[in-house]
C-alpha cells in the first residue's frame, strides 16, 4: 500500500485570493499576532514566492494587501513613498530605513 502524505498545506496568500488549503486560518492567526516588523517580514516572504503578490506590493502597493497585513498608516506611507523597480531594491530600502 502506498504511503500517503499527510502534511498539512497552508495557503499564505491573502484572502479572497487564497486557494482555500486547510490551515490558512491557522497561519493567519499566527501572522497576526506578530509585531508590524514581522507582519512585514511575513509580506516581503509573500511577495518572494508570489508574483502577483510580489508585482502588487511594487507597482501598486495595493491598499488590500496591506490591509490583509494589518499595517500601520506610518509604514504604508513609508512603502509608497519608497521607489523600488525589484523586491531586492524595495527590501534593501526598508532595511536601510529609507
Amino acid at each position: 500500500m502506498a504511503n500517503l502524505d499527510h502534511t498539512p498545506v497552508m495557503d499564505v496568500t491573502p484572502w479572497p485570493a487564497g486557494q482555500g488549503f486547510s490551515g490558512a486560518d491557522d497561519w493567519w492567526q499566527y501572522m497576526l499576532s506578530q509585531d508590524e516588523k514581522h507582519r512585514l517580514d511575513h509580506l516581503m516572504g509573500l511577495a518572494l514566492i508570489n508574483d502577483d503578490v510580489g508585482q502588487r506590493l511594487l507597482e501598486d502597493c495595493d491598499g488590500s494587501l496591506l490591509d490583509a497585513f494589518e499595517l500601520s498608516e506610518e509604514t504604508r506611507h513609508r512603502l509608497r513613498s519608497i521607489k523600488a523597480s525589484s523586491l531586492v531594491e524595495l527590501a534593501q530600502a526598508l532595511v536601510s530605513g529609507i
